[in-house]
């Protein structure tokens, strides 16, 4: 049932145009900007998008011009981890990574710890609107909140189009604080 229910989602994202996910992610990234959790943040670990995702370089960017530390994840396959890793330069600091995702360099200097994490905002297949996400089937980022510091706040962002009243999901899913989309801020777990 998942599998289905992710396969018809992307699919249906995937034939939004250009213009509606630009201007969407536009909207999205506002309303996270306007966000008290973000203006305080230290530590910002989110991801780079793909396959029309929400769009986040304009949100690192800015970011990064407010002085924050701002990081994304570097995936181990085999593993089936995440390992944050600053993000310098969008630029000259990337590489296409497993599943060819854009992932910053695995510059040693650049590694963080998971305990410096103030926020992780994620990506997600679909959501409901009580802040449950479905990924997209590796369980990496359920396992990398796990990990998270019990203070620190994940962020769901999304289009409106992938947030529904039930989507399937088991026990390990986690369920986030917040949840942005373009015309609405959905709250979770407080």
């Amino acid at each position: 049932m998942k599998k289905d229910f992710r396969k018809k989602i992307i699919e249906y994202r995937n034939n939004k145009d250009t213009n509606f996910i630009s201007k969407n992610s536009q909207i999205i990234t506002e309303k996270l900007l306007l966000m008290d959790c973000i203006k305080y943040a230290n530590t910002i670990m989110l991801y780079l998008d793909f396959n029309n995702e929400v769009k986040t370089d304009y949100l690192i960017t800015k970011l990064i011009s407010l002085k924050k530390t701002v990081a994304a994840p570097v995936t181990i396959k085999d593993e089936r981890k995440l390992i944050p890793f600053k993000i310098t330069n969008l630029k000259d600091g990337i590489n296409i990574g497993t599943y060819g995702i854009r992932e910053p360099k695995q510059d040693p200097y650049n590694e963080l710890n998971i305990e410096d994490i103030d926020i992780l905002i994620v990506p997600a297949v679909a959501y409901d609107k009580n802040c449950y996400r479905l990924g997209y089937g590796g369980g990496f980022y359920d396992r990398f909140i796990e990990c998270l510091r019990e203070d620190a706040i994940t962020i769901g962002i999304a289009f409106d189009l992938q947030v529904f009243d039930y989507i399937p999901k088991e026990n390990h899913d986690a369920q986030l604080n917040y949840l942005i989309t373009e015309n609405n801020i959905y709250l979770g777990k407080i």
